[in-house]
């Protein structure tokens, strides 16, 4: 890909832990078998010589033999200093552990109980549902998944001509969901469209696409007819301005304003961004996730979240850590480090010239911004100000008045509170640390506000303060 090589990249950590496993059945074998743990090398010490061949046919270690004779100790340690998990029943544990002890005093033990018998040694006890809740919920939660795929698929399988359609100005979320999901149909190009009613302004967002090589074409609402069906990622049909009929699938992480209509619909709110949910369908269905995919899923759970540091959640954080082993981590230091339109420096200057820190919110309006994703970018930026708990940072653009919200992440949801200042006015939500409000000018001075930079950022400032001082009681 034009990414380049994976010079800089980690390397995988190949190393693998010899250790014992003693069981009397075959329990364990297929929990660990399911699971394909390649961090361990386990030896499986049996009783039956009928279960050792069954391992050793899958290509396991095993050695057969009483469990509580030393002898079978002393042909499985290799140092006496390998970790041993016992799974035995409480009657024989003590019996067990003293064969293991004359064969390696020293060796770690972990017995499978919830309390060790009371004439063997202290131990590390590890209790049954914590194993079992360890190897079942994920497997409950990918044979969910996986279902869900398969009806995905077969719901499409049957259009000739797929839009998978995106928000007016893409974020890396959005186009990362979307070449994820036309990755999970398995469609070409001509197949199935990337597609946007805007364009993509923000620098690091188009230097994604062009270094990633992802094709997005802008759109005429005008030609959805021309395609058989209508997938959206990382929106909603509320929206747009256009009436979107006939949606069939909504994969989203933003909550719902208004009841989403689509045939099918995976929306999840607690999810710190919509790239997480593509990559656990992509697992899910054991498709193998290419450098280029990897690396814009990555980046797109790392800019919802903010290096997973806003409103990122477990399966936010294990998406992460699966993603960043297969990334190109070059080319994603030259996506996050675009060039920077100088346009935008002089937007800048007068941000900082015009803040005001009130009450730990940081309020800058902007004035006239020529793109909105710059709006975003200094909410975040204006959050490292000392003294911050909250960023509003407001522009205009096109004619719409856009105010990007964040905050430190432990004082009140963000999303609630900018619903409350603007949502008689336009749309406005978010989640707990991020949101934003978008109100048409025409809108804003029919509600009687007037339309100066100055007096938009009094109001802001205003309508924002009173909202949060209703949210704190």
């Amino acid at each position: 890909m034009a990414g380049g090589s994976r010079e800089g990249g980690v390397a995988p950590f190949t190393k693998q832990m010899r250790c014992l496993f003693v069981c009397a059945d075959d329990f364990l074998w297929r929990l660990a078998a399911e699971r394909g743990e390649a961090r361990l090398a386990p030896v499986w010490i049996v009783q039956q010589p009928r279960l050792r061949a069954r391992i050793r046919a899958h290509g396991g270690e095993a050695v057969a033999g009483r469990l509580d004779d030393e002898a079978v100790y002393r042909r499985a340690f290799r140092t006496g200093h390998e970790a041993v998990l016992v799974a035995v029943d409480r009657a024989r544990q003590a019996r067990v552990i003293a064969a293991i002890r004359r064969v390696a005093p020293s060796a770690p033990l972990v017995v499978v109980a919830d309390a060790a018998a009371a004439e063997a040694e202290p131990v590390v006890t590890l209790a049954p549902a914590r194993i079992t809740a360890a190897v079942l919920e994920p497997a409950l939660e990918r044979a969910v998944t996986r279902a869900r795929v398969a009806r995905l698929r077969e719901h499409f399988a049957r259009a000739d001509r797929v839009l998978i359609l995106m928000q007016d100005d893409p974020d890396p979320d959005a186009i990362a969901s979307a070449l994820a999901l036309k990755t999970l149909l398995g469609r070409s190009k001509s197949a199935a469209t990337i597609g946007t009613f805007g364009t993509i302004r923000r620098p690091e967002n188009r230097a994604m696409t062009r270094i990633l090589e992802i094709d997005v074409e802008q759109i005429k609402p005008r030609t959805l007819g021309e395609y058989d069906m209508l997938a959206m990622v990382d929106t909603q049909p509320a929206i747009f301005e256009e009436a979107l009929r006939d949606v069939d699938l909504v994969i989203d992480h933003h909550p719902e304003e208004t009841p989403v209509r689509a045939r099918l619909k995976d929306i999840r709110p607690s999810y710190g961004a919509t790239s997480t949910i593509l990559t656990e369908y992509l697992r899910a269905a054991d498709v193998k996730i290419r450098e280029r995919v990897a690396t814009a899923l990555l980046y797109g759970i790392k800019a919802d979240t903010l290096h997973l540091e806003r409103g990122a959640t477990r399966a936010d954080m294990e998406a992460f850590a699966f993603l960043f082993g297969h990334a190109n981590h070059n080319a994603l230091r030259r996506i996050e480090r675009p060039d920077l339109p100088d346009a935008a420096l002089d937007v800048l200057a007068r941000g900082i010239a015009g803040r005001r820190l009130t009450g730990g919110v940081m309020f800058v309006h902007l004035g006239p911004v020529g793109y909105p994703e710059l709006i975003a970018q200094f909410a975040d930026l204006f959050l490292q100000v000392e003294g911050a708990e909250w960023s509003v940072v407001s522009g205009v653009v096109n004619h719409e008045l856009h105010v990007s919200v964040r905050n430190v992440g432990y004082v009140r949801a963000a999303g609630d509170v900018v619903h409350d200042a603007f949502g008689d006015l336009g749309g406005a939500g978010g989640h707990r640390s991020m949101a934003k409000a978008v109100v048409k000018l025409r809108d804003w001075r029919a509600a009687g506000l007037a339309g100066g930079d100055r007096e938009i950022g009094g109001a802001i400032a205003e309508r924002f303060l009173a909202a949060l001082r209703r949210a704190r009681g």
